[in-house]
């Protein structure tokens, strides 16, 4: 079965908003690192990507290039992201199923530190695997493989 897929700009306004009910800060770094958990464990879930943007394998971990810039004005690295104004309800884009496993995710990673998440991505075999030859410090924008992501975190999951 075919999944819709959303803007990731458009959810991230959800997962700002999803965050701030746990009466949780979010910055521009963690907002990065909670849509790179929903998609990959809307990967190993339905198989599918929840986006068509890619992430890169920046310094701090992965990022969405487009969200990075609509969201550049408004925060830096750590500075912390607005609450904005839900204009749209997320069941018009999405399934129940979707939306189910989208909010699993924020449960589960929403109240963690951005440090503790970028340090989890670093860990990580995707993210590792798009950074090889870079230095710690080096700029990347290699894409992380959606198809890596899947494996790694579908092996977790299942212990495979």
């Amino acid at each position: 079965m075919l999944h819709n897929q959303i803007d990731p700009i458009k959810l991230s306004k959800y997962v700002i908003n999803y965050v701030s009910n746990f009466k949780d800060d979010m910055s521009h770094l963690k907002l990065q690192k909670l849509l790179y958990y929903i998609e990959a464990w809307h990967l190993v879930v339905f198989d599918e990507p929840l986006f068509k943007e890619e992430f890169q394998a920046w310094v701090h971990g992965p990022v969405i290039r487009e969200v990075f810039d609509h969201y550049k004005d408004k925060s830096i690295l750590n500075n912390l992201l607005p609450k904005e104004e839900l204009d749209y309800n997320l069941d018009d884009y999405l399934s129940e199923e979707q939306i189910e496993v989208i909010n699993d995710v924020l449960d589960e990673y929403g109240k963690r530190s951005p440090y503790y998440l970028e340090c989890l991505t670093h860990d990580e075999k995707p993210w590792k695997q798009a950074r090889q030859g870079y230095g710690a410090s080096e700029r990347c924008e290699e894409i992380i493989s959606k198809a890596t992501m899947r494996k790694f975190y579908r092996e977790m999951a299942y212990d495979e």
